[in-house]
């Protein structure tokens, strides 16, 4: 309907089939994201009533936030698709009623024009011609003048339909964008609902830690257990690329505002379980949602996901030096691409065991964890 509409009542090379495409492509994607978010919820509500413990809770309800994540993206995409057709709509009305202001400026003139002449009639064509071939001679003029008023009645008319037909298409637009603005209204609402989801389990599994030992011992198990495999990943690179490191100054992975460090490399208290644990990255508190910037030029070699770390990125700077962030809320990147320094690979998120939103930051050098300060001047 909408080809239909766009074919008749909108000037060639104004909007063409590529608009069209590209707003199916959004909604496609629009979809997908969908599905997958209700696909994240059902797992949810399986988790609730079969796992047993925090760990498998919270892994499901960070899949779910990272799905509304991706919903909310392809909303705001769509958003703003339809704001375009709007925007073009309206462009198109405002040359139309241009165009019948012009026509009934003509109608208007001829009505007056033919008032002042009198006009002429079939008496007059009958009684003041000289002759037969006089008359036909101006009953073919009065003929043709009738025609041409006509033609441009009808024009005006016609005119005044395409009118009409912009208005309702560009109403039945609104109405589309008014649902979606609604729609992502609803799943913001949602995704806060459930970041203090997340975080209420959080709290209550650090309760249950607290006194649980076993519970300690298991979150430590995961992140040796992943920390190991990411050294393995990082020596067989080494072995397998001989890429020499790309150089130069790291960059700091987030806005500059944003330079706090809230739990530094080495031993520390562990923020959750208050157990002594040795940290071999930084923290740095920001708002969920901010963007994460690549430290230096590399190839992205994880995105994944642990209960401990929640999602994650690795990035190989080549000469065994690696940058590696977690407790992301969004990827940015995938495994495989090529990144350039500042680059912006992830947002900050509370995935995983964390107690707020927070980027941890490790840099890996000879396959092993280091105090990633050493690469930004202390």
């Amino acid at each position: 309907m909408l080809a239909g509409i766009l074919a008749v009542f909108i000037a060639p090379g104004t909007l063409n089939g590529s608009s069209k495409s590209s707003l199916s492509s959004l909604e496609d994607k629009l979809a997908a994201a969908t599905a997958q978010r209700v696909s994240a919820e059902k797992a949810l509500t399986n988790a609730e009533s079969s796992y047993a413990d925090a760990v498998q809770k919270k892994q499901v309800i960070d899949q779910k936030i990272y799905a509304l994540n991706l919903e909310i993206d392809a909303l705001v995409a769509l958003i703003s698709g339809y704001n375009t057709q709007i925007e073009t709509k309206n462009s198109e009305i405002a040359a139309q009623n241009e165009k019948l202001d012009a026509q009934y400026q003509m109608v208007r003139e001829r009505i007056r024009a033919k008032h002042e002449d009198g006009s002429i009639d079939f008496l007059s064509i009958l009684f003041d011609t000289d002759g037969l071939r006089d008359m036909f001679t101006q009953v073919d003029r009065f003929m043709c003048m009738l025609d041409y008023d006509e033609r441009l009645l009808n024009t005006y008319n016609l005119g005044l339909d395409r009118l009409e037909g912009l208005r309702n298409d560009l109403t039945s637009e609104k109405a589309e964008l008014d649902a979606k603005m609604k729609a992502l209204a609803l799943r913001r609402e949602e995704l806060d609902s459930d970041l203090k989801a997340a975080n209420k389990l959080v709290a209550s599994t650090e309760n249950r830690l607290a006194s649980a030992e076993a519970d300690l011992e298991y979150i430590a198990q995961v992140e040796l257990e992943y920390s190991n495999k990411r050294e393995e990943l990082l020596a067989e690179l080494a072995r397998t690329t001989n890429e020499a490191y790309v150089g130069g100054e790291f960059l700091w992975p987030l806005d500059g505002a944003y330079t706090r460090i809230s739990s530094g490399y080495g031993w520390r208290i562990h923020p959750v379980t208050g157990k002594q644990q040795f940290h071999n990255g930084i923290d740095i508190p920001a708002p969920y949602g901010t963007e994460i910037y690549a430290v230096n030029a590399g190839t992205v070699v994880e995105c994944s996901y642990n209960y401990a770390d929640g999602y994650y990125i690795t990035v190989s700077h080549g000469g065994g030096v690696a940058s590696f962030y977690s407790h992301l809320s969004k990827y940015r990147v995938k495994v495989g691409d090529k990144v350039t320094r500042g680059q912006i690979i992830a947002n900050v998120g509370t995935s995983g065991y964390t107690t707020g939103a927070h980027l941890n930051l490790n840099i890996y050098e000879n396959n092993a964890p280091v105090n990633p300060l050493s690469y930004f001047g202390g």
